[in-house]
């Protein structure tokens, strides 16, 4: 498998293709900054409250922050009063994946970025119509790009 390197071609992709990104650890810390490194490879949160997307009411895309995959739209994003950026849909569900994750004395849903494997946040059931889900999202795990309309 080839791995795609350059925020230009991902952004070309619209859905994810089945190629990964592969890095080697050192690789990721030299492309990430440090906090980004600790969520999106290392599984952290970031605080509440405390993040930049999570009040963020423009309108546009968000992108993975490892790879640039296009993972969810301001359409589906809603203040769900958590301190995170929510969303109740990615923009396409092949995007994203989904595994178990026990830790912290409970199991939850961790949502990941299909393309990177890298650890966004995690999926709840406690979310608005139409899907009655809440994808809790770290916001450094996310780059913005606002669109006009």
């Amino acid at each position: 498998m080839s791995s795609i390197a350059h925020k230009e071609d991902c952004l070309s992709l619209d859905h994810f293709d089945g190629e990964k990104v592969l890095l080697t650890d050192q690789e990721w810390r030299k492309k990430l900054s440090t906090d980004q490194y600790d969520i999106l490879r290392r599984k952290g949160t970031e605080n509440a409250f405390h993040n930049k997307y999570y009040n963020l009411k423009k309108h546009g895309m968000y992108f993975c922050a490892g790879c640039s995959l296009p993972l969810f739209s301001s359409d589906t994003k809603y203040d769900s009063g958590t301190g995170w950026p929510s969303f109740w849909a990615p923009i396409i569900e092949e995007n994203v994946s989904y595994q178990k994750d026990t830790s912290l004395f409970s199991t939850r849903t961790e949502v990941l970025c299909s393309r990177c494997d890298g650890h966004l946040g995690h999926l709840f059931d406690d979310g608005p119509k139409p899907t009655g889900k809440r994808y809790c999202l770290n916001s450094e795990a996310l780059h913005f790009e606002e669109t006009t309309g």
